[in-house]
């Protein structure tokens, strides 16, 4: 592909070679301590960038299902263990990964944002040797999590770009702001981003997304229709454990609950004014297989044409 621009094909294999990096290393919301550190590091690399990162770019309080302090102090090591620069990550506190770089022109122009999702999927990578990933040797190295949603080409393509920026600034004024969000699947980070200003004075906010709707490589289409507001519900039920063959009736079985609660979502009746969606995507409980569940959890979500329909719908 040629761009015209100053070493762009040099600029164009780093960008495969940060997101192959991303895609080894994937990591879940509000624990992306290695991505998030390497975006500050190459970043930082580059004349005329300013850096923001943790409470100056997140409030912790507006956070969404937040792991738990083992996630973090696992996270956190693992990061470090894996090349993550540790004064970075010292930054980045307890799951404030967020990130937003800017760089100021001296001519006069409008605030102009890009925003990258940061986070990965708890997703196994499939083994297949032929898989890509697998052949090329830059498949995950973590079983249960991977970047099955491009974030990890997003944030390479945000690194790309500061790159590029920084060759090209002479030709462009204004303020260009890179917004590095962690927690976008289960549309859970924006909000702790957006609470804390960072898109208040923005003329001009773009994002992206790789193969929602361009299916060939070298397509790019600069708008999308379809994708819906959501709302993502997690509930627990709680009952009573009991031995399912000497006292079935002393039990309250939380597992049947969220079982029912899951088929009874599904009928929902569809909005006749729009696109409107429900799906149950995990149901988890139970401790044995001769026990009455005591407990049991469901996630799930709704989604809608309009902010209108979305709220019918939960």
């Amino acid at each position: 592909m040629k761009t015209g621009l100053p070493e762009s094909g040099a600029t164009l294999q780093r960008v495969a070679d940060w997101r192959r990096e991303f895609h080894r290393h994937p990591e879940l919301g509000f624990l992306e301590y290695r991505t998030a550190a390497l975006v500050c590091s190459e970043i930082a690399r580059l004349p005329g960038w300013t850096i923001r990162t943790g409470e100056q770019v997140m409030v912790p309080s507006a956070r969404m299902n937040v792991p738990s302090q083992q996630e973090h102090a696992r996270a956190r090591a693992e990061a470090l263990a894996h090349g993550a620069e540790p004064a970075w990550v010292e930054r980045f506190g307890e799951g404030l990964t967020g990130v937003v770089a800017e760089w100021t022109s001296p001519l006069p122009g409008p605030v102009v944002a890009f925003r990258f999702d940061m986070d990965a999927l708890p997703v196994t990578e499939v083994s297949d040797p032929t898989h890509r990933p697998n052949r090329e040797g830059f498949a995950s190295r973590f079983p249960g999590r991977m970047h099955a949603c491009g974030h990890d080409a997003h944030t390479a393509m945000g690194l790309g770009l500061a790159s590029l920026a920084s060759r090209l600034s002479a030709t462009w004024g204004g303020r260009l702001r890179l917004i590095f969000q962690p927690a976008e699947e289960g549309c859970r980070g924006a909000r702790s981003m957006v609470d804390a200003g960072v898109v208040n004075d923005v003329d001009w906010l773009i994002c992206g997304h790789v193969g929602v709707v361009a299916k060939r490589t070298g397509v790019v289409i600069c708008s999308a229709e379809g994708l819906l507001a959501a709302t993502i519900f997690q509930v627990r039920f709680q009952g009573r454990a009991a031995h399912a063959g000497l006292e079935p009736h002393v039990g309250r079985n939380a597992l049947l609950a969220a079982a029912t609660c899951a088929l009874q979502l599904h009928a929902i009746s569809r909005h006749g004014s729009g696109i409107s969606r429900v799906n149950v995507g995990m149901i988890q409980g139970g401790t044995a297989t001769s026990v009455i569940a005591p407990d049991a959890l469901l996630t799930f979500e709704v989604r809608g044409e309009t902010s209108e329909i979305n709220r019918f719908m939960a």
